[in-house]
């Protein structure tokens, strides 16, 4: 097993948690506003950002391989998400 860089560790958790405090206030100006795109917009950040900080870090913990194709499907999904919440929302 590998150990994780603590500045990669330390950088990663920063940025998992500024990816929910942005889910966080989508989902609030969804329900105060009734906001669809502002749904579609932090579903779409939460797919491209979580996924891939959660699974590496599974990986690097517990020492089982990256699942690559289940990162890039959410990502994608997230993309088309964040896509939909600007054109057609």
């Amino acid at each position: 097993m590998t150990a994780a860089d603590p500045v990669v560790v330390a950088a990663s958790l920063l940025v998992a948690a500024l990816a929910l405090l942005v889910v966080a206030q989508c989902y609030r100006g969804y329900v105060r506003n009734g906001s669809r795109p502002l749904l579609f917009l932090g579903l779409g950040i939460g797919l491209v950002t979580l996924p891939s900080l959660l699974l590496s870090g599974a990986s690097v913990a517990f020492a089982v391989p990256a699942y690559v194709d289940v990162v890039v499907v959410a990502q994608t999904l997230g993309l088309l998400s964040m896509l939909y919440a600007f054109t057609r929302a």
